[in-house]
C-alpha cells in the first residue's frame, strides 16, 4: 500500500494490487458503540454547559475531559499498557467527528489526546511513556503542544527558543516564549521545541522537550481574544531560566523538526475528521430551518435555489466523508502492517500517508467553510445574529490556519508526490513518458459505451488522471529543480490532486453505497468536479509550457478532457428532495 497511489490510473495497476477503500459501511459493532458514547456524553455532559465553555470555564473544561478519560476517549491511539485502548485511527476520527458538536471543546479535546499525547506516545522512552501516558489518558494531565513562535509558525526550523545543556549534562535550560498554545492556562504537560546547545555554544539542532508546568520558571500569558473557538484556551508560554532533566529530552537530540512534521500529520488527519463533525451539523441546521421557515406561503425548501444549495451542501458532506474515512483507514492499515514496538516502523507508516492527510485537511476545512456559510445563507438576517449557525460560521475559520495553513499542506502534499516520483516509490515519471509517447495516436473518449455508470465514471476519471499525471510530467521537465520555488503552480497542481482523490475514494466507495440517492450524488460530484478540473488544466498548462508546445499540450489535454456532462439542475433536485426527507 503506498500513499499517493490514488492518482495511478487503474491501466497502469498490475494485477490485483488496488486496495479496498474504508467506507462508514465498514465500521465494526464497536466502532459504532464508540460513536454513540461519544455522541451521549456530548448531548449529557457538554452542550447543556456550551455558555460555561465559552465563557473560559477551564476548570469545567478539565472536568469534562476527565469525563472524556473514564470513556477511553483521550486514549484510543494509546496502547492499553499505557492505560489505553489502542483502537486506532478510525475510532480516533470517529471521535474526532462527535466531538466537533462544540467546536471549543473539540479544540480542547483534541490539542490533549492528539497533539498533546501522541509526540510522548510515538517517540517517547519506555520510562517517559510509563510517566506520563497513563495520565494523560486519563486525564488527570492535560497535555499542550508548543511550536509557533512569533517568527516560526510552519517554518519549524525557524524556532529561537533555547536549550542549553548544563556542563554537567544532567539538565537542559529553556528560556524563550511559545505562541497560540493551546490548552496552555490549564495543560499539565508541554511538548516543548527549542534549538538545543550544549553549555559551550555547540548546536545540536531543534529538539523536543517534555516540560511540565511545575518547573520553576513556567508561565502562561493572557487568553487571546479570538474570532471563534472561544472557549479553548490559547495563549502565549513563557519560559524563563526553566530546568528540564535530561531525560525529559523527546526523540533525539536534533530530531524536532521531524517530529514537528509526523504529530502535524496526524493532527491534520483528525482535524479533518472534525470538519466532518461540523459539517453534519451545519447540514442538520440548514435542512431543518429550510423545512420550517416560510417566504411567499410556502418553506424555503421548496425554492429552487435553496434545494440547489442543499444539494450542493450534501454532495460535499459526502465527499468529505468518503475522504475521512477512507484516509482513516489508509492510516489504520498502514499502522497494523509494521510492529507495533517498532517506533520507527510506526513512524514510517504514517508518513507513508503524508499526501492524503495534507489533501484531506484542505479539501474538508474549505468544504466546512462552505457549508457554514451557506448555512448562514438560508437563515438569512437569523443566521448572522447570534445563532448556532452563526457560531459555527465563526468557529470554521481557524481550520484554514491549524496544523499548517492549507497553502502549506497543498505545497506539502503535492511536494511529497514529487518527491515519491523521483524516487520512483509512485512511477509517474515513466507513465507520464509512456503517456506522451502514446497520446498521438490515441482514440478520443472511450472506445465503446460502458455498461454501468461506474464504469462510464472510471472512464472518466483515468482520462483525469492521466492528463494530471502529463501536467506534473510538464511542470517536472521545464522547471526541475525550481520547482519547489514555484508556490502558484505548486498550488494548482495541488487543486487537481484535491479533485482526483476525491473522484477515485466517491467511485472507490460507491459500492457499497449504491441507493439512488447516492447514484445521483456520485453523477453530481463528478460531473461537477470534472468540469472544475478541465478549467483548472486549462489555467495551469500555460504555467508549464509554450510555443508550440503549449498548443500540443492542450490539444492532449483535449483527449483525456472529453465527457458527456449531465444536467445538474437535474440532479440537484433529485438529490435535495432525498436530503429533506433523511436530515
Amino acid at each position: 500500500m503506498t500513499g499517493g497511489s490514488f492518482i495511478i490510473p487503474s491501466d497502469y495497476i498490475a494485477g490485483n494490487n488496488k486496495n479496498e477503500v474504508f467506507t462508514v459501511h465498514n465500521l465494526t459493532e464497536e466502532q459504532h458503540l464508540i460513536a454513540q458514547a461519544i455522541r451521549e456524553f456530548m448531548d449529557r455532559e457538554v452542550l447543556p454547559n456550551l455558555v460555561e465553555i465559552e465563557k473560559k470555564n477551564f476548570a469545567l473544561t478539565r472536568l469534562l475531559l476527565a469525563g472524556l478519560g473514564d470513556l477511553g476517549a483521550l486514549g484510543l491511539e494509546v496502547p492499553e499498557e499505557y492505560g489505553g485502548l489502542d483502537l486506532g485511527a478510525v475510532a480516533s476520527a470517529i471521535t474526532c467527528e462527535e466531538l466537533a458538536r462544540q467546536a471549543s471543546f473539540a479544540v480542547s479535546a483534541m490539542a490533549h489526546a492528539g497533539i498533546g499525547t501522541l509526540p510522548i506516545k510515538l517517540y517517547g522512552t519506555e520510562e517517559q511513556k510509563k510517566k506520563y501516558l497513563p495520565l494523560l489518558v486519563s486525564g488527570k494531565y492535560i497535555g499542550a503542544y508548543c511550536l509557533t513562535e512569533d517568527i516560526a509558525g510552519s517554518d519549524a526550523n525557524a524556532v529561537k527558543t533555547t536549550a542549553v545543556l548544563s556542563e554537567d549534562k544532567s539538565h537542559f535550560v529553556l528560556n524563550g516564549q511559545k505562541k497560540f498554545v493551546t490548552n496552555c492556562n490549564f495543560a499539565d504537560v508541554y511538548t516543548v521545541f527549542a534549538q538545543a546547545s550544549t553549555h559551550d555554544g555547540q548546536k545540536l539542532g531543534l529538539t523536543a522537550f517534555i516540560v511540565e508546568r511545575v518547573f520553576k520558571g513556567i508561565s502562561c500569558g493572557e487568553e487571546e481574544h479570538k474570532m471563534g473557538i472561544q472557549g479553548s484556551s490559547t495563549a502565549y508560554l513563557y519560559l524563563d531560566n526553566v530546568k528540564v532533566p535530561a531525560e525529559n529530552v523527546l526523540g533525539e537530540l536534533g530530531g524536532g523538526f521531524k517530529m514537528a512534521v509526523t504529530v502535524l500529520n496526524l493532527g491534520r488527519f483528525k482535524l479533518a475528521a472534525a470538519c466532518l463533525g461540523g459539517i453534519r451539523e451545519a447540514l442538520k441546521d440548514s435542512v431543518s430551518y429550510a423545512k420550517e421557515r416560510k417566504q411567499f406561503g410556502k418553506p424555503l425548501s421548496d425554492f429552487g435555489a435553496i434545494r440547489y444549495k442543499l444539494a450542493q451542501m450534501y454532495a460535499s458532506a459526502y465527499e468529505v466523508e468518503v475522504i475521512v474515512y477512507r484516509t482513516a483507514g489508509h492510516l489504520e492499515q498502514s499502522v497494523r502492517s509494521v510492529d507495533a514496538k517498532d517506533s520507527k516502523a510506526v513512524l514510517r507508516a504514517i508518513d507513508e500517508f503524508v499526501i492524503e492527510c495534507s489533501l484531506a485537511k484542505v479539501l474538508c476545512s474549505e468544504a466546512l467553510d462552505f457549508i457554514v456559510d451557506e448555512n448562514v445563507q438560508i437563515h438569512g438576517g437569523s443566521g448572522y445574529c447570534e445563532s448556532l449557525a452563526e457560531r459555527a460560521y465563526h468557529d470554521s475559520r481557524i481550520n484554514r490556519i491549524f496544523e499548517g495553513t492549507n497553502e502549506i499542506n497543498r505545497m506539502l502534499a503535492v511536494g511529497m508526490l514529487l518527491r515519491k516520483s523521483v524516487k520512483g516509490s509512485l512511477p509517474l515519471i515513466k507513465i507520464a513518458k509512456k503517456l506522451f509517447d502514446e497520446v498521438m495516436s490515441m482514440p478520443v473518449g472511450m472506445a465503446s459505451e460502458p455498461d454501468t455508470v461506474a464504469e462510464k465514471m472510471r472512464g472518466y476519471l483515468d482520462n483525469a488522471k492521466k492528463a494530471v499525471i502529463l501536467l506534473i510530467g510538464a511542470a517536472m521537465q521545464r522547471f526541475t529543480d525550481e520547482l519547489p520555488n514555484k508556490q502558484v503552480l505548486l498550488m494548482k497542481l495541488s487543486d487537481c490532486l484535491i479533485n482526483i482523490y476525491i473522484l477515485d475514494s466517491v467511485l472507490e466507495s460507491y459500492p457499497k453505497d449504491t441507493d439512488d440517492r447516492n447514484e445521483d450524488v456520485m453523477r453530481f460530484i463528478f460531473f461537477s468536479r470534472l468540469l472544475a478540473l478541465d478549467g483548472l488544466l486549462r489555467e495551469t498548462v500555460p504555467m508549464c509550457v509554450e510555443g508550440d508546445m503549449l498548443r500540443t499540450s492542450l490539444m492532449m489535454l483535449r483527449r483525456f478532457t472529453k465527457f458527456d456532462s449531465e444536467n445538474l439542475m437535474e440532479l440537484t433536485d433529485s438529490i435535495a428532495e432525498k436530503v429533506l426527507a433523511r436530515v
